[in-house]
């Protein structure tokens, strides 16, 4: 669990270094118009008034430079990159460097060959090898993953383990006395928890 989340995170970086900021993109060139620039301006909460066009243009880049550079910090930040005094540009391959490792990382564990791989190379097989592993899993608890994303077989073990959670409470229930119509799981739990409490404290006094 804590490798995904690592990974998940790697990801994020990955997003900032990969995917530029569509019309705000710190290096593409402002169009034309002042309504444009207004709007754009608004959006990154600059004051336009008594501004000519070349002026907005200057501190919409620069926000938008000054957004990028916090986007990457905090991606780089929380892969436990140091930050302190470095560009962008830099920022970008230090997250680039800490994804592909990670990535190289989880590959090695599922017994996957990372040489000559790229980034996204090492993307694809693990997700591929991840997905093997859920079809597996759900085999095993006679789920059908027919064209089933990885996404919905997780969703589909999870709700299978809920299910067999439940059935084993409420046969629990039953042998206490408990009766489980129209309760969920959680107050049928707290019942049978507080039955059987009360039984063990009862069987210590004696």
């Amino acid at each position: 669990m804590m490798m995904k989340k690592l990974v998940g995170l790697a990801l994020a970086g990955a997003i900032v270094v990969s995917v530029p900021f569509a019309a705000f993109a710190a290096d593409a060139p402002l169009q034309p118009g002042k309504q444009l620039l207004q709007d754009k301006a608004q959006v990154l909460g600059i004051s336009t008034d008594g501004k000519t066009n070349e002026q907005i243009k200057a501190e919409v880049k620069a926000a938008i430079a000054a957004k990028h550079l916090d986007r990457l910090k905090a991606a780089a930040g929380k892969l436990g990159i140091s930050t302190d005094g470095k560009s962008a540009d830099q920022l970008k391959a230090d997250i680039q460097a800490a994804v592909l490792a990670k990535r190289q990382a989880k590959a090695a564990k599922l017994g996957i060959a990372t040489d000559g791989k790229t980034s996204k190379d090492l993307k694809t097989a693990i997700q591929a090898a991840e997905l093997a592993k859920l079809k597996e899993q759900a085999a095993k608890a006679g789920i059908s993953t027919d064209g089933l994303t990885a996404k919905q077989i997780r969703a589909a073990l999870k709700q299978a383990k809920e299910s067999k959670r439940a059935e084993a409470l409420n046969k629990r229930a039953a042998k206490l006395g408990i009766s489980t119509d129209g309760k969920t799981t959680e107050q049928i739990f707290a019942e049978v928890e507080s039955a059987l409490k009360a039984k063990w404290e009862k069987q210590a006094a004696k």
